[in-house]
């Protein structure tokens, strides 16, 4: 009897310390979940992308790529994270309700000033969905290659941000020189809008075939942009 117990006690702390070990593991990956931001203010900060939107007209391509990728990542993400993720969520403001993997690439580029169709888009299979995003010649695929392969083809490519479609799955790449991130409604835990390591992301990981649509190359995205 005394044997039995010490089995089940020994079972129920292994399952223990495997759980914790397992929400370690995920938190590790995780750079930020929770969004520090009052939604309430998103209508305002929508505004004064616009302001900004209209000061490009007529500046390098550099210039323009370099002030897309910044008020996506520092001005629209920061207000998603911790949003709740569901495979038919398609809620259109931060925190409120829950959005599906697609539905968030597309609302923060349409939010940012895209002009795209954020439902048709959303809908499509991400390939198709990145290449009505960018030219060809800023789509770069890759199969059966190791995460440290991807990240490293992708630095040789340059810093920016990247919408990238995976077996089940999109999201954007942010490359930069403070690191390499995944940012996206993740169907994996915590369930949400997150910021993910690049290298320690499980889907990243996890995914056999993955493309890679680099936005902020791409000229005639960029141009529109400023014009929209």
């Amino acid at each position: 009897m005394k044997k039995a117990i010490k089995i089940v006690f020994f079972l129920i702390f292994a399952v223990a310390i495997g759980i914790y070990g397992y929400r370690n593991s995920v938190r590790a990956s995780v750079v930020e979940y929770e969004s520090e931001l009052d939604a309430k203010d998103y209508p305002k900060t929508l505004d004064s992308i616009k302001q900004i939107r209209r000061c490009l007209k007529g500046k390098s391509n550099a210039e323009i790529a370099k002030v897309f990728t910044n008020q996506l990542t520092h001005k629209i993400f920061p207000y998603w994270y911790g949003t709740n993720w569901d495979f038919n969520g398609t809620s259109q403001k931060p925190n409120e309700g829950s959005i599906a993997c697609g539905y968030f690439v597309t609302t923060t580029l349409r939010d940012l000033g895209v002009n795209i169709n954020r439902v048709k888009l959303a809908q499509c299979a991400s390939e198709e969905m990145i290449k009505k995003l960018v030219s060809e010649d800023n789509i770069y695929r890759f199969s059966n290659k190791s995460i440290q392969e991807f990240e490293q083809t992708l630095k040789e490519k340059g810093n920016g941000i990247y919408v990238v479609g995976l077996d089940n799955h999109t999201g954007f790449l942010y490359l930069s020189d403070e690191g390499n991130f995944f940012i996206h409604s993740s169907g994996a835990r915590p369930f949400k809008v997150v910021k993910e390591k690049f290298i320690e992301s499980s889907l990243l990981m996890k995914s056999k075939y993955r493309v890679a649509g680099k936005l902020s190359s791409d000229k005639t995205l960029l141009t529109n942009w400023t014009k929209s």
